[in-house]
């Protein structure tokens, strides 16, 4: 079953979900029903929590899961 992820980021970034490069930031994409890793790539790790690990489901397209990364103060 299909679910809703925005990841949400001060600028445009690649999302990876489970090491792919899937989506676009600020955007509503589709992920199966299961457990993800959300990342945003480790070429510029300006960006914090790392990455997000979860279950996706109860999702709608009108009501996505929202994560939101914020900019870190110094790259790691």
């Amino acid at each position: 079953m299909d679910q809703y992820l925005k990841v949400v980021f001060p600028t445009r970034r690649l999302v990876w979900i489970d090491g792919v490069a899937s989506a676009w930031t600020n955007r509503v994409c589709q992920v199966e029903t299961g457990h993800h890793t959300i990342a945003l790539g480790a070429r510029k790790r300006n960006f914090s929590p790392e990455y997000y690990d979860l279950l996706v489901t109860g999702t709608l397209p009108s009501d996505p899961l929202v994560l939101e990364f914020t900019r870190a103060d110094t790259p790691t």
